[in-house]
Protein backbone atom coordinates (compact mmCIF):
# COMPACT_ATOMS: atom_id res chain seq x y z
CA UNK A 1 0.00 0.00 0.00
CA UNK A 2 1.21 3.02 -0.88
CA UNK A 3 1.62 6.13 1.69
CA UNK A 4 -1.18 8.08 -0.29
CA UNK A 5 -3.66 5.22 0.49
CA UNK A 6 -2.15 4.61 3.98
CA UNK A 7 -2.54 8.65 4.46
CA UNK A 8 -6.44 8.01 3.33
CA UNK A 9 -6.63 5.29 5.57
CA UNK A 10 -5.31 7.52 8.45
CA UNK A 11 -7.46 10.27 8.13
CA UNK A 12 -10.40 8.15 8.06
CA UNK A 13 -9.57 6.51 10.95
CA UNK A 14 -8.86 9.92 12.81
CA UNK A 15 -12.13 11.00 12.04
CA UNK A 16 -14.05 8.46 12.95
CA UNK A 17 -12.11 8.48 16.39
CA UNK A 18 -13.12 12.19 16.31
CA UNK A 19 -17.11 11.71 15.91
CA UNK A 20 -17.49 8.56 17.83
CA UNK A 21 -14.83 7.58 20.00
CA UNK A 22 -14.62 6.18 22.75
CA UNK A 23 -18.51 5.15 23.59
CA UNK A 24 -20.24 5.94 20.01
CA UNK A 25 -19.84 3.89 17.51
CA UNK A 26 -22.76 2.83 15.82
CA UNK A 27 -24.05 -0.62 16.61
CA UNK A 28 -23.73 -1.80 12.37
CA UNK A 29 -20.04 -0.77 12.18
CA UNK A 30 -17.76 -3.42 12.38
CA UNK A 31 -15.26 -0.52 14.54
CA UNK A 32 -15.03 -0.55 18.19
CA UNK A 33 -12.87 1.83 20.06
CA UNK A 34 -10.33 -0.83 20.42
CA UNK A 35 -10.53 -1.48 16.83
CA UNK A 36 -9.99 2.09 15.81
CA UNK A 37 -7.44 2.75 17.99
CA UNK A 38 -5.46 -0.23 16.71
CA UNK A 39 -5.88 1.07 13.34
CA UNK A 40 -4.45 4.65 14.12
CA UNK A 41 -1.48 3.36 15.92
CA UNK A 42 -0.68 1.05 12.97
CA UNK A 43 -0.85 3.43 11.06
CA UNK A 44 0.39 6.20 12.09
CA UNK A 45 3.59 3.66 12.92
CA UNK A 46 3.78 2.86 9.11
CA UNK A 47 3.52 5.92 8.15
CA UNK A 48 5.74 8.21 10.66
CA UNK A 49 9.24 6.96 9.07
CA UNK A 50 8.35 7.78 5.47
CA UNK A 51 7.25 11.16 6.19
CA UNK A 52 10.42 13.25 4.98
CA UNK A 53 8.64 16.77 4.15
CA UNK A 54 6.36 17.36 7.03
CA UNK A 55 8.33 16.73 9.95
CA UNK A 56 6.76 19.42 12.27
CA UNK A 57 3.26 18.14 11.37
CA UNK A 58 4.50 14.64 12.64
CA UNK A 59 5.65 15.87 15.53
CA UNK A 60 2.39 17.48 16.18
CA UNK A 61 0.23 14.53 15.09
CA UNK A 62 2.56 12.38 17.87
CA UNK A 63 2.26 15.04 20.51
CA UNK A 64 -2.05 14.70 19.80
CA UNK A 65 -1.96 11.30 19.62
CA UNK A 66 -0.53 10.85 23.11
CA UNK A 67 -2.86 13.55 24.07
CA UNK A 68 -5.90 11.72 22.60
CA UNK A 69 -4.97 8.32 24.04
CA UNK A 70 -4.23 9.67 27.31
CA UNK A 71 -7.87 11.82 27.53
CA UNK A 72 -9.84 8.64 26.20
CA UNK A 73 -8.32 6.32 29.09
CA UNK A 74 -9.09 8.84 31.44
CA UNK A 75 -12.40 9.18 30.29
CA UNK A 76 -11.96 12.44 29.11
CA UNK A 77 -14.01 12.44 26.22
CA UNK A 78 -14.53 15.31 24.64
CA UNK A 79 -10.54 16.16 25.11
CA UNK A 80 -9.50 13.21 23.36
CA UNK A 81 -12.05 13.86 20.07
CA UNK A 82 -10.85 17.38 20.28
CA UNK A 83 -7.19 16.34 19.81
CA UNK A 84 -8.40 13.67 17.01
CA UNK A 85 -10.15 17.14 15.04
CA UNK A 86 -7.07 18.62 15.55
CA UNK A 87 -4.97 16.03 13.65
CA UNK A 88 -7.49 15.30 11.13
CA UNK A 89 -8.05 19.51 10.06
CA UNK A 90 -4.02 19.32 9.43
CA UNK A 91 -5.66 17.75 6.16
CA UNK A 92 -3.58 14.60 6.79
CA UNK A 93 -4.05 13.12 3.65
CA UNK A 94 -1.72 15.91 2.03
CA UNK A 95 1.65 15.03 3.95
CA UNK A 96 4.84 13.88 2.51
Amino acid sequence: MSLTERLADFAGAVGGAATNAPDDYPEWSYATYETNMADIRQLWAEIFPKLKRDIEQAAFIDLKLLEAFAAFEAGEKDKGQLAMWDIYNLQVKKLR
